[in-house]
């Protein structure tokens, strides 16, 4: 989906000035990018920009700006997110990642005498939020950026460069098309929010139970899901009716609900207003802080000429489906048990197994793909022929050949691995959807960078995007998707079985 420049003016005159510092002031430095890119692999040649070494990735360096201008390194962790950064075939994307390169220009001209030719380089390092800070701390990266709000949680664990007189972002209310009627905040008691528990968002929603709590109200029923989950995943998650509400800031909201037109952004119910956005740094870095600040004062200046300078910004997103409509859902229960059976004997998750089974045919084995892929697992007949399971034109051989073609592929192309139970299916999948040779090959590249070479997220998945393309990432990324919504419905499920027998055995006890 493209956006006309005519319709991002009229969003960013809808956003606060910080908002659109972040989103809109660095679009211009650098072509537009396109999100969905063939899984093909990138040419390496020497015109192609190179991915930084991230090396550094698990060194210990604590200091304050001069120890890291003396290294010529500063290291910046980020989330990997589709809005905030993201490596495709070689090249950083995102609006986070725009900023950190236009602030790495900025210090190697303004220290050009001192650094002579040995420029300093700002060194970008994926990480899930819930370690942003705590890395930081600990010397593992030396700033943390990706649209962090300051809390007093969060201060006691490092600083912020967020400049003062900056108008702040509001926390708002985000609800998906079939969400129960809200008319004010009070409203949410007894409802069910999902959101991150290392996000502001869930610290806004904690206070909020507090008052409601003390004023004996029900509180908000607020559901975890997973870090590696961001906004953007949310919402499409919201579109797709897997949940009813989330929190995002208010200029995040209002951007995907541009390209997701099933999500109502509230402006009119805000959990925290006016909250300072800033980078993270380590406790007592006074000369970083400045050197920040400094850049974001450059930024302010630059402001006047930006928007009438921002190109075309394409977005092509992948939308998830809803894997628990009531269709859907009765293909799922009709066939988890087989899931169950040959997840149980291939050692993967059945709710991973089902997930993968949603994206390829939303459990249809009826489907019949125009390469002749047959089914559920979208099987072909070669394969399925030499898997030697039975007929996978029917439903249980056609997952046993799906669950053992899985299996299979890591026995041959991962023995010498060590994956938890999660990352053993993720990297099946990313092997069924780019080939198993190839995804061998992303983990040596990974291992040479620093990266943990038995980890998806944020490991080998940032050398698959860049090397294979975003295909596979998003087809692992939209599995595990499904899999949280599987998982959150069945938890769901599970807790009010558990509430209906207490209330058989103990009729005098409400529900």
């Amino acid at each position: 989906m493209l956006m006309k420049k005519q319709e991002w003016f009229r969003l960013l005159r809808r956003l606060p000035a910080l908002a659109v510092i972040f989103l809109a002031a660095f679009l211009m430095l650098l072509p537009c990018p396109s999100w969905a890119e063939p899984a093909t692999p990138a040419q390496e040649d020497d015109n192609q920009p190179r991915l930084r070494s991230l090396a550094l990735a698990n060194e210990i360096w604590l200091g304050d700006f001069d120890q890291l201008l003396e290294k010529r390194v500063i290291r910046v962790l980020v989330p990997q997110s589709r809005t905030l950064y993201l490596i495709v075939r070689g090249k950083e994307q995102g609006l986070i990642g725009d900023m950190v390169r236009e602030f790495e220009r900025t210090l190697n001209k303004k220290y050009a005498r001192k650094l002579k030719k040995r420029p300093l380089t700002v060194v970008i390092i994926p990480r899930t939020r819930d370690l942003l800070l705590g890395d930081v701390a600990r010397g593992l990266g030396d700033i943390a950026a990706g649209d962090i709000t300051v809390t007093e949680e969060r201060l006691k664990t490092v600083d912020f460069a967020a400049p003062p007189d900056l108008p702040g972002v509001s926390e708002i209310l985000v609800a998906g098309p079939s969400s129960p009627a809200v008319g004010a905040i009070d409203d949410l008691a007894g409802k069910t929010v999902h959101v991150r528990k290392a996000s502001s968002y869930y610290e806004s929603l904690t206070l909020l139970n507090n008052r409601l709590i003390r004023e004996h109200r029900k509180p908000v029923n607020i559901i975890l899901v997973p870090d590696a989950l961001e906004d953007e995943d949310l919402m499409e998650m919201l579109q797709a009716k897997i949940f009813d509400f989330t929190v995002v800031d208010d200029w995040m909201a209002r951007l995907w609900a541009e390209v997701l037109p099933g999500i109502t952004v509230r402006d009119d119910i805000v959990l925290r207003s006016k909250g300072r956005i800033g980078w993270a740094i380590r406790k007592n870095s006074p000369r970083l802080e400045a050197e920040i600040l400094d850049f974001y004062r450059i930024v302010l200046k630059k402001r006047g000429v930006i928007e009438g300078r921002i190109q075309q910004y394409h977005r092509n997103i992948e939308k998830i489906k809803d894997p628990t409509g009531t269709g859907e859902w009765k293909r799922f229960e009709q066939t988890l048990s087989l899931f169950r059976k040959y997840g149980s004997r291939f050692g993967f998750d059945p709710l991973m197994l089902a997930a993968q089974g949603y994206q390829e045919s939303r459990l249809d084995q009826s489907k019949r793909s125009p390469a002749g892929a047959i089914g559920i697992m979208q099987i072909m007949p070669k394969t399925g022929r030499s898997l030697k399971v039975g007929d996978i034109k029917i439903t249980e051989p056609n997952i046993h050949a799906g669950a053992k073609y899985l299996d299979l592929l890591m026995t041959n192309y991962f023995s010498d691995a060590c994956f938890s139970e999660q990352d053993r299916s993720l990297f099946a999948f990313a092997s069924y959807n780019a080939g198993p040779g190839r995804i061998s090959r992303m983990r040596m590249l990974a291992k040479e960078r620093g990266l943990d070479a038995n980890r998806w997220f944020n490991n080998v998945e940032l050398v698959t995007a860049e090397k294979v393309g975003f295909e596979t990432t998003a087809y692992v990324r939209n599995i595990y998707k499904y899999y949280v919504a599987y998982k959150l419905t069945i938890n769901s499920m599970e807790e009010k079985q558990k509430i209906l027998q207490q209330a058989v055995a103990d009729p005098s006890r409400k529900p």
